[in-house]
């Protein structure tokens, strides 16, 4: 056992806290809220056209002028190159890791992917008997884990299984990769800690909330966040709670931190939030839409928040004040994300925009054949963008 991997040596699960899940004031359990709506499956259009093997062909979007961010849209001289199409089988709606030159995929229809970074061939693909959630690369093994609790460790190079492990309750949310180990929540709140060499348990905890369905390591501590109400921090070291924030509204995502803040949003009243990373305590607060379902990105000085709406902003990290706001064509389920000058984001409409990083101007869009509900993944100048019809596209970057 590796030295960091010791120092997972949680407490045993706390009963004082087993049942406090703070509800707001009046809330009638019945109302349909944010909250209930979901990611869309997806299904292709009968007219949506495809290659002789049965894949949707890969093709730039038609751009209604009147929905364009930007005065023009782009001629098509900066635009984004196809490098490979992948079809994976099976719906992708997690994001894609890359780890030395090789991309992998969860499969929402259950099972594991690993593709060539550089020309989409696949090196290796492993089946589930249920949904499975994305990947946490640690060190030579790729973790998944399956709806119904099963956590299973492949070689990264041949897809071998290592080892399994049954988490006592059910999984919607990727393993987290720390130090070694792998961190697995279950929707009943608890957070185990498994030895990545071999699967052996380390310790865990239990949160207060009925429903974890993400979490975040972020120094010494673990983030997660519960759609039955707020955002929690526990200590890496023992499982004790630090903070809890506003437990009665829904987060979907874990907070970003960065620069000892912790920056989250919420679904229930669609809000970006900034709160000390070490006390939990507010900073700002800023009104983005009806509902937001992932993570803020930060980078810069900048919060960017993409929110259902299909609307994506950039907030001034220190005050949440607004820089630019920018509406693409479909709802956004995922983070954005930046690189280089860009900021790209994929909707529900099955379109990948890129927008300016300084003003929110259209820099180009690109058309899937179908919707786009994980963040995308750039590496070394690509772009790799998963989609609900199972295709991983990877693009040449301008």
């Amino acid at each position: 056992m590796s030295e960091d991997a010791t120092r997972f040596e949680w407490a045993r699960p706390r009963t004082g806290d087993r049942d406090r899940v703070d509800r707001a004031p009046g809330r009638d359990p019945t109302r349909r809220t944010a909250r209930d709506d979901r990611p869309p499956a997806g299904k292709l259009a009968s007219g949506e056209p495809r290659t002789a093997d049965g894949r949707p062909r890969v093709r730039t979007a038609t751009v209604d002028a009147a929905t364009a961010n930007s005065p023009s849209e782009s001629d098509g001289s900066a635009d984004p190159r196809v490098q490979f199409a992948y079809r994976g089988g099976g719906r992708f709606e997690s994001r894609p890791v890359v780890c030395e030159g090789t991309v992998y995929l969860g499969c929402a229809n259950g099972g594991t992917h690993a593709v060539d970074g550089d020309h989409g061939t696949e090196r290796w693909s492993a089946s589930a008997r249920d949904r499975s959630t994305g990947p946490a690369v640690a060190g030579d093994v790729v973790c998944t884990a399956t709806e119904q609790g099963t956590v299973a460790a492949r070689d990264a190079a041949t897809g071998r299984r290592r080892w399994e492990f049954e988490a006592a309750g059910r999984v919607q949310t990727a393993p987290t990769v720390a130090d070694g180990s792998v961190l697995v929540a279950t929707t009943d709140g608890h957070v185990t800690a498994l030895h990545a060499r071999d699967g052996s348990r380390l310790g865990t905890f239990r949160n207060a909330a009925r429903a974890v369905c993400s979490l975040a390591v972020a120094g010494e501590r673990v983030v997660l966040a519960s759609l039955d109400g707020g955002a929690y921090a526990h200590d890496r070291t023992d499982g004790r709670e630090h903070w809890r924030f506003d437990p009665s509204v829904a987060v979907r995502d874990a907070p970003a931190v960065a620069d000892g803040t912790a920056y989250l949003t919420t679904v229930d009243d669609g809000r970006a939030c900034a709160i000390s990373a070490v006390t939990g305590r507010l900073q700002w607060r800023a009104d983005v839409s009806e509902s937001a379902w992932a993570a803020p990105t930060v980078a810069d000085g900048s919060a960017f928040v993409a929110t259902t709406d299909g609307t994506v902003r950039a907030l001034d990290a220190e005050d949440g004040a607004r820089r630019w706001r920018a509406r693409v064509g479909g709802r956004l389920w995922a983070s954005p994300t930046v690189a280089g000058e860009s900021v790209l984001v994929g909707d529900d409409a099955g379109t990948v925009t890129a927008l300016d990083r300084d003003d929110g101007t259209t820099l180009w869009r690109y058309r899937t054949g179908a919707p786009v509900v994980a963040p995308v993944t750039v590496a070394e100048g690509t772009a790799y963008v998963a989609d609900r019809s199972g295709t991983l596209t990877a693009l040449s970057l301008p």
